[in-house]
């Protein structure tokens, strides 16, 4: 097939394309599942472009393999997705927390932290110091105070020391249990050398930790308009 600007962009030359398009769109995706997933649709279209317009078995060779590769992997990754096994409480902090993490990755991130029972009254975090520990709160309570006013609180559900656990910047707020309480708890240092060692991951993480802080903002701004609507 001679290559012409004509032949470029017929039809033909538009499915050899397409195997590149799929293959650069493959390589943009966090996800290895999608990563996996275009890098087959482009080998696909590559074995028809080799095959039907190019007559070339060593392309169609090549191309065939890397499809074979990437199949075995896709299964592989489906598989080891399938064979993740997370406790109810695991997977309603995934559901609340880490929306978005497949299984295997939410399976790692947990597994990098712990669980902690902790009484009331246990301070968390205090006010102008480095946040060591990033918490979810499975159950129980606790109160923030800036300046020694009560400036909100953290319910079930909810991730605490999120606002600077990424930055190192000091804490804005003191965080204290006001209720006996159930805690996974990731250190700073090791939730960063995760987090850099599996990008998709923080990308992920990264929005949620972007999420839970515009609603406790939210939520603040509700309690001291509140306050003040109650001192006019």
């Amino acid at each position: 097939m001679e290559l012409t600007m004509e032949s470029a962009f017929s039809s033909s030359g538009l499915l050899g394309h397409l195997s590149y398009i799929l293959l650069i769109v493959s390589m943009l995706s966090w996800r290895m599942f999608w990563l996996r997933v275009g890098v087959i649709g482009s080998a696909l279209a590559g074995i028809a472009y080799a095959l039907i317009i190019l007559n070339d078995p060593v392309a169609v060779f090549w191309e065939t393999l890397l499809l074979i590769v990437n199949l075995f992997q896709l299964v592989r990754l489906i598989l080891a997705e399938r064979a993740v096994s997370l406790s109810k409480e695991e997977s309603e902090m995934v559901r609340t927390a880490f929306s978005g993490l497949g299984g295997l990755d939410a399976r790692m991130l947990i597994d990098q932290g712990f669980w902690i029972d902790r009484e009331a009254g246990i301070e968390l975090i205090r006010e102008g110091t480095a946040v060591d520990n990033l918490y979810y709160l499975a159950s129980g309570k606790a109160e923030v105070r800036s300046r020694d006013k009560i400036v909100g609180h953290c319910k079930s559900g909810d991730l605490i020391g999120e606002g600077t656990i990424l930055s190192s910047d000091r804490a804005t707020g003191t965080v204290t249990l006001s209720k006996e309480s159930r805690l996974w708890c990731i250190p700073a240092p090791i939730l960063r050398s995760h987090l850099t060692k599996n990008p998709a991951v923080r990308n992920i993480v990264d929005r949620r930790i972007g999420d839970a802080l515009k609603s406790k903002l939210r939520a603040s701004n509700v309690a001291l308009s509140q306050a003040g609507g109650l001192k006019d």
